[in-house]
């Protein structure tokens, strides 16, 4: 029963939620949360930047589930309430409330999917020149970054991914660098590239992006978001680059599976998860051809 049900008969959404589930109604003394044992396994579970804005999210929100009162979620844009309810999802699953977390989305109405707009991005968004020609002025802005935002751009990752590959390189190369397939093995540190829903296995590397990484050019997300900021009128927006990497591969006849897989995005259906077995090696082969065209596309030389 969700409140909506309730509310036409004058009663608050408080009152509601107490009608339906008296049992859980009472509060919960906020002392149940040890807060450093939360945040162990949040770091632990998922990536650091994740896990910060999760963290801060569970400790301005906790009291929904210890009141047992979502009302405050409602104030939330759509996006927003979503992304509190997954941290609160975390930490009912840490404190063993799951249950009583269960409850409180049901008597609130609390769903996991959010209103979209009808045209999916393929239609809406901006195609792809208009996202080259922001690439372009992107890195002619990058600067003294410029070999950082050139990997980013080379490599398909996600902006912070593709940062802390080039300084694990820098630290471990010869563990990190397979010279044989030339690939950047990320599997080899889950803790970085494999979490819940976002997995970054390898990385598929030509001679000029092993230039970069031996550049010794190594910024935090932090400092090259704060210099496009000031360079680009307050526009950071480096995430194109990976839109740029799977729409020229997939324009170049790479499966759209394998670009997922080089992506790192988990693959949901049962054939990517049990059935397809493609040749990695000649993969990897094809992609590095293809990466030549990127550079030319992008226009780094």
């Amino acid at each position: 029963m969700s409140f909506g049900n309730l509310e036409g008969n004058g009663l608050s959404v408080k009152e509601c939620f107490n009608q339906s589930y008296g049992g859980i109604k009472e509060p919960i003394n906020a002392s149940v949360i040890d807060w450093n044992y939360v945040e162990g396994i949040v770091l632990r579970e998922y990536s650091s930047k994740y896990a910060r804005r999760c963290l801060s999210f569970m400790k301005r929100y906790y009291r929904v589930i210890l009141d047992s009162d979502a009302s405050i979620l409602y104030g939330l844009s759509p996006l927003k309430r979503l992304e509190v309810m997954k941290a609160l999802s975390i930490l009912a699953r840490i404190l063993g409330l799951k249950d009583r977390w269960r409850r409180i989305r049901e008597a609130y109405g609390l769903k996991w999917s959010i209103e979209m707009d009808p045209k999916p991005p393929i239609l809406s968004g901006r195609g792809y020149n208009a996202l080259i020609s922001e690439a372009s002025e992107i890195l002619r802005a990058s600067g003294s970054y410029r070999c950082s935002v050139e990997f980013i751009a080379l490599s398909g990752l996600r902006v912070s991914e593709a940062l802390e590959a080039m300084r694990i390189y820098s630290r471990e190369k010869r563990e990190y660098l397979n010279e044989e397939l030339m690939v950047l093995e990320h599997f080899k540190y889950p803790r970085t590239f494999i979490r819940r829903t976002k997995r970054a296995y390898i990385t598929v590397l030509d001679d000029y992006m092993v230039k970069l990484l031996e550049s010794g050019s190594h910024p935090t997300y932090n400092a090259l978001r704060m210099m496009f900021r000031r360079r680009l009128d307050g526009r950071c927006r480096l995430n194109i680059f990976r839109k740029i990497w799977a729409t020229y591969m997939r324009r170049r006849g790479v499966d759209s599976e394998v670009i997922d897989l080089l992506q790192g995005r988990t693959p949901r259906s049962i054939f990517l998860k049990h059935y397809y077995r493609p040749d990695m090696a000649q993969i990897i082969r094809d992609v590095r051809d293809k990466l030549q065209g990127l550079r030319m596309e992008l226009g780094i030389s």
